[in-house]
């Protein structure tokens, strides 16, 4: 409301640009406000936004971070994947792929994966977490265990040398904890806002993994 008095627009364009102002990670959205990147106190997270806004932050990054995991899987590789704004961009990258099989729990990942033609999905269902668009809870727990991918990729909400990596939900940790116990290979994917911060819900230590991208 300051904002719109100040500069003179309507809330809802001052809206929009406090939207593009955290894409650009800027700035740091409150409820009913914004506070400059630097001056935020970030190293215990306790949310995130929506997926659907965390697609386009740190957008360069995360395709970087998709080009070299992509280098990492192999053609006619087994490959378990959750959903999330980073694991987004892997999974377009491996259209490039062949003869892929591909296990994952996120909605929002299946048109990517798609484009493939090439590439064997498999949905686990369960419950639809609508703000991530991913399929949580005992139903998908229990089907990811009936597989043994080659490779788990998965995202992260922090990591540090101290907590390991941790997410901000305890049903997402719950599913990353099951793709990692049942892979022979697991990569974890984060763009370097997450170092140095961790979440309340713990999920690996930094030696449980394979590789970090």
């Amino acid at each position: 409301k300051d904002l719109a008095e100040e500069f003179n627009r309507s809330p809802s364009s001052i809206r929009l640009d406090l939207d593009e102002l955290e894409a650009r990670g800027l700035l740091v959205r409150t409820h009913g406000g914004a506070i400059l990147a630097e001056d935020v106190e970030t190293d215990f997270v306790l949310g995130k936004n929506f997926l659907t806004k965390r697609i386009e932050m740190n957008k360069p990054e995360k395709q970087r971070i998709a080009e070299a995991v992509a280098d990492l899987v192999r053609d006619g590789d087994s490959v378990m994947i959750d959903g999330g704004s980073t694991t987004y961009y892997v999974a377009k990258r491996l259209h490039s792929k062949r003869g892929l099989s591909v296990i994952t729990t996120s909605l929002y990942l299946l048109q990517p994966l798609m484009e493939n033609s090439e590439t064997k999905i498999f949905m686990t269902g369960g419950m639809f977490h609508r703000d991530f668009q991913d399929m949580v809870g005992g139903i998908s727990v229990d089907t990811l265990g009936r597989f043994t991918p080659s490779c788990a990729i998965t995202g992260m909400d922090a990591f540090s040398i101290e907590s390991g990596f941790t997410t901000t939900e305890p049903a997402m940790a719950q599913i990353k904890k099951k793709m990692l116990s049942v892979c022979r290979k697991s990569i974890v994917v984060v763009d370097s806002t997450k170092y140095g911060k961790s979440c309340l819900f713990h999920v690996a230590n930094l030696d449980d993994v394979f590789a970090l991208v």
